[in-house]
């Protein structure tokens, strides 16, 4: 997608679960619910930081 559209990928991560690390779509996955609150905060931040900018 960025070869087509100029942009940017942030990923963030949410530890590991009760049966380690590992992907998404994997029956194992455990979703860490607590870093819910840290997640929503980073994108408000950039957003502040983006509209303060401008």
């Amino acid at each position: 997608m960025l070869n087509a559209v100029p942009g940017c990928y942030l990923i963030l991560g949410n530890g590991e679960g009760e049966f380690g690390g590992c992907m998404v779509h994997n029956p194992g996955y455990d979703f860490n619910d607590a870093v819910l609150p840290l997640g929503a905060a980073a994108w408000v931040r950039l957003a502040q930081t983006y509209l303060v900018a401008e």
